[in-house]
């Protein structure tokens, strides 16, 4: 699976009148400055065994991940998310766990692809 889901990016760009990348760049500028508030929150969560917590940030990562059409980002926060709503704490830990080396992945590609289009 590609890391970023390109129909979404090409889709991004064409809700923009003149096929500028704005909405593009200020999702991308968005997805960049919460995400790692994000996955900190999923990390201390998962630590204290708060499942809402983590439940709270997974749903809100896989939203924005989908919205750049980060896939497997999106996927993973989804597993999370359904772990978390069942009361499976260790299952959390070990979807967590691959959590932030998914969102590396989905970050360097965001910002190859800021720096492509700014």
């Amino acid at each position: 699976m590609d890391v970023l889901d390109m129909t979404v990016v090409d889709e991004l760009i064409a809700l923009s009148d003149d096929g500028e990348p704005e909405l593009l760049l200020d999702l991308i500028g968005l997805f960049l400055s919460d995400g790692p508030t994000k996955l900190e929150a999923v990390s201390e969560g998962v630590l204290a065994g708060d499942l809402e917590r983590v439940e709270r940030a997974a749903h809100s990562l896989k939203g924005s991940s989908g919205n750049l059409g980060a896939r497997r980002l999106q996927h993973l926060c989804e597993n999370l998310v359904g772990r978390t709503r069942v009361g499976e704490l260790d299952g959390a830990r070990r979807v967590a766990a691959q959590l932030d080396e998914v969102f590396e992945e989905a970050r360097d590609a965001l910002l190859r692809l800021q720096e492509q289009f700014a």
